[in-house]
């Protein structure tokens, strides 16, 4: 099976901020009735995120449907038009990363929101496939959620869920 990579991409990032902006966050983020002063509400950065995130994949999906009308003499021979094999590992990948996501979203209500977004992106560096700077990805993988917690809990007092594991 051929698939056009810069089309595939754009329709899956999409597709995951759609799923995100239309279906998670009205599940998983509470907006109470009433939001005192000019606090904005707890729903703002992620719709503000998935937003920017829909964007980004209309835009893929446009320069990808863009390029695929240049005519072919216009192109360049070592452009990046290449169709992407779908191949066991390209699969065996994309299942981990599902799987991972999976494993975060559900796992975090137990562990929490630091050792869940640790393992996640550990797991995320390790399938990058560059393991010659394998102790920068694991200090990589513990300093951003610590430095994002600390950031959102110190400076803007926003809790993330410590998890049930921990409480």
């Amino acid at each position: 099976m051929r698939i056009n990579r810069d089309l595939s991409s754009g329709v899956l990032a999409l597709s995951f901020f759609a799923l995100v902006f239309f279906v998670l966050i009205p599940l998983y983020v509470p907006v109470p009735s009433f939001i005192p002063g000019f606090a904005p509400p707890p729903d703002m950065w992620p719709k503000t995120t998935a937003v920017l995130g829909m964007a980004m994949g209309v835009l893929a999906l446009a320069l990808a449907i863009a390029k695929s009308k240049k005519p072919a003499l216009e192109q360049a021979p070592d452009a990046d038009v290449e169709d992407l094999v779908v191949t066991k590992p390209h699969m065996l990948r994309l299942a981990v990363l599902v799987v991972s996501f999976l494993a975060f979203i559900y796992g975090m209500p137990f562990i929490g929101f630091v050792p869940a977004s640790i393992l996640l992106l550990g797991v995320l560096f390790a399938m990058t496939g560059t393991y010659r700077h394998k102790w920068l990805m694991v200090a990589l993988s513990v300093i951003f959620p610590l430095a994002l917690y600390f950031i959102f809990s110190q400076f803007i007092h926003t809790l993330f869920p410590m998890g049930s594991l921990f409480s």
